[in-house]
């Protein structure tokens, strides 16, 4: 099958996640997001689920292949074998070529592969659960059989942190010679989906959109928390002693509470009004309405309190801060960098330059 191109910007929606980017067909929506792991459903169905995990070690497919067939054994149908995997799928897959080594699997439920990235030394796993399975036919008795239950994709996880599908015991697997035929609409679909999967390494900015919040994190942050919930969507990063918290927050108007923005920061930091001002030479952030910054530096101890370690035991923590309305939209955004190392202005800079809140449907 030829290569399917992506598809046109304004027929995609963009997401990145933790490491993994990718576009799909504008009606597919986050469902599930976990640190390492991102499903998406159409019309509450689920389309796509992904989970991925760091691994510095080499690839062996007949290794991967055995633990797939290994991990997925009471999945109905379940086979890594590649005789046995609908030959379109691995048509599909040919569009992961060179980018990804890979391992095809099938069951009754659906198509994916597990997927390794040696530039960014990462695996990811990626299933395409087909839709609601016809009932197949017990040959020798007349009529229809019941159908095995369909597979439970649930939050258990083998020993690397892939998530892997239980199925029900209740009914036994159907034995075939070959997994069944996906839908051509599916597999076109899946194929345009999978020529945009990208795996980034963490010693680069790493991209995140996923909702209404579009920003690169710094190089060498990695997440920690999020939230997303209404009115509020959240990301938090660490790296070592450094910490970095990016909210965007709505309504504005409800928020502040009659407060002007850099009133309401001052509140919000714990600092005097008079330290937060409302321009800064080295932010810009694109799309402010109205705009306060603010830079400090605190002392914190590191070692406790005893008499012997007080020599040690005060740390300089400097704080970089910037809040923003954003443009015509009722929405406000917040970034916090402290860092340990002394004023990080370029790093806040870069990162407020990437910070978009996008329009959502």
């Amino acid at each position: 099958m030829d290569p399917v191109p992506p598809l046109p910007e304004p027929l995609a929606r963009h997401i990145a996640w933790n490491g993994l980017s990718l576009t799909v067909p504008p009606d597919w929506q986050p469902h599930d997001v976990e640190h390492h792991f991102l499903a998406l459903a159409r019309h509450g169905r689920t389309t796509l689920e992904c989970a991925w995990q760091p691994d510095p070690a080499e690839f062996s497919i007949p290794r991967r292949r055995a633990a797939l067939e290994r991990q997925n054994r009471r999945l109905p149908g379940f086979t890594a074998d590649p005789r046995r995997v609908p030959a379109r799928w691995a048509q599909v897959l040919a569009a992961l070529r060179p980018r990804l080594t890979y391992v095809p699997f099938a069951w009754h439920g659906g198509c994916g592969a597990l997927c390794h990235d040696g530039v960014a030394r990462c695996n990811v796993e990626v299933r395409f659960p087909a839709g609601p399975p016809t009932a197949p036919q017990v040959h020798g008795t007349p009529g229809t059989a019941d159908a095995p239950d369909p597979p439970d994709f649930t939050n258990t996880s083998d020993s690397r942190g892939v998530r892997q599908a239980n199925g029900h015991g209740a009914a036994p697997a159907i034995t075939r010679l070959h997994a069944p035929q996906p839908d051509e609409a599916a597999l076109l679909e899946a194929a345009s989906v999978l020529t945009t999967l990208r795996l980034h390494p963490r010693h680069e900015a790493v991209p995140f959109r996923l909702h209404d919040l579009e920003l690169s994190a710094p190089a060498g942050f990695t997440l920690r928390d999020f939230t997303f919930r209404p009115g509020l969507c959240a990301v938090h990063f660490r790296r070592g002693a450094d910490t970095l918290s990016v909210e965007r927050l709505s309504p504005a108007n409800v928020v502040l509470q009659g407060l002007p923005l850099r009133h309401w920061a001052a509140r919000r930091a714990g600092l005097d009004t008079r330290e937060v001002h409302a321009r800064a030479p080295h932010c810009q952030p694109p799309h402010a309405r109205e705009s306060a910054f603010w830079q400090r530096t605190a002392r914190r101890s590191l070692l406790g309190t005893l008499p012997v370690l007080r020599g040690l035991s005060r740390g300089a923590i400097h704080e970089d801060g910037a809040a923003w309305l954003v443009g015509d939209e009722n929405k406000l955004v917040t970034v916090c960098l402290c860092s340990t190392a002394g004023p990080t202005p370029d790093t806040l800079a870069a990162l407020c330059a990437s910070l978009r809140v996008i329009e959502t449907d």
